[in-house]
């Protein structure tokens, strides 16, 4: 796993103070970051055709962040590099004014933003690279008109690889390459981000990053999970039996096929046993290896429930909390309207889980997690809000909810949760997974692979991070990103290897 920081200003002086590095030094060790990635980028060009030479373009703002760009530019300018520089911004920090004049003085050239559609009109053959040092992760907000207009230009670039110093800025820029100073940062992992960050790399700002981000007074916010963080459940001995490795029960509804294909993951993914719940069923085409039951069967283990389910789950919240099973939560149990005479509420029900520690996974898409911060009086947001604050939401949630396992879905999908042992939610973000994904049925896969954790004994934390995992990661290995099947994503389970690597999970 990797750090996450919500911000890595007060990092940045502690370096500072603890190394005795300057502003100016680690601003060079920046530049020199997004030299190497450009370099990088210019190699693969080597040899080709050039009506002068290779060019590049910075586009700088007025803060720190435009500092990098000006001296990224007198960098470049040493090389046999045409360097130009878009000064978005009047220069305003003190470093920003200071790197200004050193390139200048080198003799840089400089272009205003009325010039900037010309120049790319003369340069468009010989552009390979452009480099946005216009606003960083200390950005909030609206972009100014200004940084909107010069960035859409450079966006429509065909043939010029774009790297973005820090973060796009605004998330508006569409980067190739994003090299991040000193640390990770949350505003990188934003749904929209996936779309705009390209390959993320972290600069070396003259310390290693370990020491950069190993404080005493700054924690991380979240960490992003990597691959070696996959822990599958591997069976590690020969004397065992199906009921061994649990019964697994999947709550049919409405729609019966969001309950075979989440019984058809949950069987997959090592439960010994799978059934169906629900009345009718043996007129059903039910999978011969799959097990149906108008009730719960006296040896379930855990349950998942709201997947098709099209109707009030209040019967299933009364037998979760009377029998205090290992339980997954998904789609209409969120959004289904609760009755005024009803027994017991959704509030009602995580609060009295919370309180007995019962391991409960609830894995919401962000509509679903609007109406679920309703019903648990957390406040009425928009969808667009959830999108571009999936970690403070998430956070915010699993305070109210502690022992609560919250998986909120999306292109980056965040998982929070909060045990006896610790003040802080723990958040871990993923990264993986692909648009292929993007179909009906997929979130009945995951649902499927986290009960089927459960059932097997794993905590709600570790079945959530591992279904997660091998969720996505399976997603990534499928070759086109239009035909992807729910049972085509459950096959891919099958591929993965397990790491070396075995990740901890309190309890």
């Amino acid at each position: 796993m990797e750090k996450i920081f919500l911000d890595t200003r007060e990092l940045d002086e502690e370096v500072r103070e603890r190394f005795a590095l300057t502003e100016d030094l680690m601003m060079e060790n920046a530049a020199a970051a997004l030299e190497e990635k450009t370099e990088q980028i210019l190699k693969n060009h080597k040899g080709e055709n050039f009506i002068s030479r290779p060019s590049v373009l910075v586009l700088t703002g007025s803060g720190n962040n435009g500092a990098d760009g000006f001296a990224l530019s007198r960098r470049l300018y040493c090389h046999d590099y045409s360097v130009t520089v878009c000064q978005v911004f009047e220069p305003k920090s003190e470093m920003c004014i200071l790197q200004k004049k050193r390139a200048k003085q080198l003799g840089v050239n400089f272009i205003n933003i009325y010039d900037l559609d010309d120049f790319i009109a003369e340069k468009s053959f010989d552009l390979k690279v452009a480099v946005d040092c216009i606003f960083g992760s200390g950005f909030h907000g609206e972009l100014p008109y200004e940084a909107k207009a010069v960035l859409e230009s450079v966006n429509q670039i065909d043939g010029c690889t774009k790297i973005a110093c820090d973060i796009p800025s605004g998330l508006y820029f569409n980067a190739d390459f994003t090299v991040t100073m000193g640390a990770l940062k949350t505003q990188l992992f934003t749904d929209k981000s996936k779309d705009v960050c390209g390959k993320i790399s972290v600069a070396n700002l003259g310390v290693q990053r370990s020491n950069f981000e190993n404080s005493l007074k700054v924690q991380p916010k979240a960490f992003l999970l990597e691959e070696k963080d996959l822990t599958l459940p591997l069976r590690n001995t020969q004397n065992v039996n199906k009921g061994t490795f649990g019964h697994a029960v999947i709550v049919s509804g409405n729609k019966i096929g969001a309950g075979v294909i989440a019984a058809t993951a949950a069987l997959k993914f090592g439960a010994g046993l799978v059934s169906l719940k629900g009345k009718n069923l043996e007129q059903k085409n039910i999978p011969f290896e799959i097990m149906t039951d108008e009730n719960f069967p006296a040896n379930t283990s855990a349950v998942a429930a709201g997947m098709g389910l099209g109707n009030s789950g209040e019967e299933i919240l009364e037998y979760l909390l009377q029998t205090k099973l290992p339980a997954v939560l998904d789609a209409d149990i969120f959004t289904c309207e609760e009755k005024e005479n009803q027994k017991i509420t959704l509030k009602e029900f995580l609060s009295e889980r919370s309180k007995l520690k019962c391991e409960t996974v609830l894995t919401p898409h962000p509509k679903e997690f609007i109406s679920l911060l309703r019903k648990c009086a957390l406040g009425n947001f928009s969808v667009q809000e959830i999108l571009e604050n999936k970690i403070e939401l998430a956070e915010k949630f699993c305070n109210a909810f502690p022992h609560t396992a919250l998986v909120l879905k999306g292109s980056v999908t965040v998982i929070g949760h909060k045990n006896s042992t610790e003040n802080k939610v723990q958040l871990y973000v993923n990264r993986f997974g692909s648009n292929a994904m993007a179909k009906g049925g997929s979130g009945d896969v995951l649902s499927g692979l986290t009960v089927s954790l459960l059932a097997q004994g794993k905590n709600a934390l570790e079945s959530a991070v591992t279904s997660v995992l091998a969720h996505s990661l399976a997603g990534e290995k499928f070759k086109n990103s239009f035909s992807l099947t729910p049972f085509e994503l459950i096959e891919k389970i099958s591929e993965q290897k397990n790491q070396q690597h075995k990740f901890y999970f309190k309890r």
